[in-house]
């Protein structure tokens, strides 16, 4: 056993055997139900959405639904892409979901993440970033960047535990990428107590929140991955990319040989206005000469797929995480449900923890795609600046963090039996295979000068087999 895979055991067991400070016994509940990220954002839109939006101006309440909007806008420009029509239900200023929504998930909202369910997953999460640190012998400041923060719930169990290995305020900077203006305030509350003051419009500050967590670490929020300053950085997005707007494109024979056309979403003149239908384009479209250009003929990521969903937004996220740990050093770790290449039509809505149809009522539920790991995969080394390791299944990677062996930890400690029934329900929601454990997947970013060394060491905790 190498002095690496010694350490991570070390750690490991002195988190089975912490009473970690501030672990909240009813934050851990079980459900059933769905599975949904909660975050964030539109590249081309970024700069326009930065600061709080505009309140609204008396005498407006009658203004247009955004099905209404949606509607004008395709009779007026024509069929609009599945990318366009996502990000306006989730972003659009005035009446997107996350920019108007207040209570997006929990029991009472649309959908719960992993960091909800106990306490367990945000300290192996921890845990597993701690151990990757070590093996840099890096010692200077550390920025700790999330994608997509939702409740800040994650970020709350990372920097419990950092404080209790020694990174403090003097070590560790928190820099949250967050869209939502909600969500952004809720983040403060749970992070900062509700400690934190916006940043003036009229400043060329990149930062658009500031607060401190009551350990004393200042924490910062952005609309831009972009924009979080350079630097060593450990970057963690939990149920982040599968919110990001997708373009579809499905494959047609003809005599001139197969073709990419791209489905578009069109105003639907069987039913009632305002109301929507997915066609496909009957001509090339822009993204869809792009895409065949790029992809057509790849099979490692085709995989003789005729329907094919492809988010270039993730694109650009990945490139930049790439870049960034390339050139200023740190690793990444990315959850999400999704899979290999092997689905072809993911895209679906929830709205009150059910099933919704996404055409229907736009903005009033969430829209989501599963991740497809094979494409981002790529996108993080097409450039050569980062290398992977993943996608393992989320059950595999907690239960070889030792997962089971911090439940019966907390259970020892536990006094009250519905307390200890929550603990183990939980854990079972996020490593069970026919619940969260096997359709959620985590995959880990490295800058590409430790592809040779992560092939041979093949001592990555959780990551060291592939299923």
């Amino acid at each position: 056993m190498n002095s690496f895979h010694r350490r991570s055991k070390t750690l490991l067991q002195t988190l089975l055997n912490a009473n970690i400070a501030g672990s909240s016994p009813s934050r851990v509940f079980t459900r059933s139900q769905c599975y949904k990220a909660v975050n964030r954002r539109a590249i081309t839109e970024l700069k326009n959405l930065r600061r709080d939006p505009p309140k609204e101006p008396a005498g407006t309440s009658d203004r247009r639904t955004l099905a209404e909007a949606l509607h004008g806008r395709i009779r007026a420009t024509g069929p609009m892409t599945v990318a366009t029509y996502m990000r306006e239900v989730l972003l659009n200023p005035a009446a997107g979901y996350y920019s108007t929504k207040e209570n997006v998930f929990g029991t009472t909202g649309d959908f719960i993440t992993a960091p909800e369910i106990g306490q367990i997953f945000g300290e192996l999460v921890a845990i597993w970033c701690i151990n990757e640190l070590q093996k840099f012998n890096y010692d200077g400041h550390i920025q700790l960047i999330e994608l997509g923060p939702g409740k800040g719930t994650l970020m709350h169990d990372v920097l419990r535990v950092f404080e209790r290995f020694g990174l403090s305020r003097d070590r560790v900077s928190v820099h949250l990428v967050e869209m939502s203006s909600n969500l952004q305030r809720l983040q403060a509350d749970k992070l900062c107590n509700g400690m934190a003051h916006r940043t003036p419009a009229d400043q060329s500050e990149p930062h658009v929140q500031e607060g401190t967590a009551s350990s004393g670490i200042n924490i910062r929020w952005y609309t831009d991955v972009v924009e979080v300053p350079k630097g060593f950085s450990i970057i963690l997005a939990n149920e982040f990319f599968d919110a990001l707007p997708v373009h579809v494109f499905c494959k047609e024979a003809s005599e001139g040989g197969a073709s990419w056309k791209e489905m578009l979403v069109d105003i639907n003149p069987e039913q009632k206005e305002p109301s929507f239908r997915f066609i496909q384009s009957n001509r090339a479209t822009p993204y869809s000469v792009v895409f065949g250009k790029r992809f057509d003929g790849k099979q490692s990521l085709l995989r003789d797929r005729n329907r094919v969903e492809v988010s270039f937004e993730t694109e650009q996220i990945a490139q930049d995480m790439a870049r960034r740990i390339d050139g200023h050093g740190g690793f990444g770790l990315i959850i999400d449900y999704g899979h290999e290449g092997d689905k072809t039509d993911t895209l679906r809505s929830f709205k009150n923890h059910q099933l919704h149809d996404p055409l229907q009522d736009p903005g009033s539920a969430d829209l989501t795609v599963d991740v497809d790991f094979g494409f981002l995969k790529h996108f993080l080394e097409q450039d050569d600046k980062a290398t992977t390791l993943g996608p393992v299944s989320q059950g595999t990677f907690l239960e070889a963090m030792e997962g089971s062996a911090r439940l019966k930890s907390l259970l020892s400690a536990a006094k009250d039996e519905k307390y200890r029934k929550m603990l183990s329900d939980g854990y079972d929601e996020l490593t069970n295979p026919s619940k969260m454990g096997e359709r959620f997947k985590l995959l880990s970013v490295f800058p590409s000068t430790l592809k040779e060394f992560l092939k041979t060491s093949n001592k990555v905790v959780g990551f060291d087999c592939k299923k």
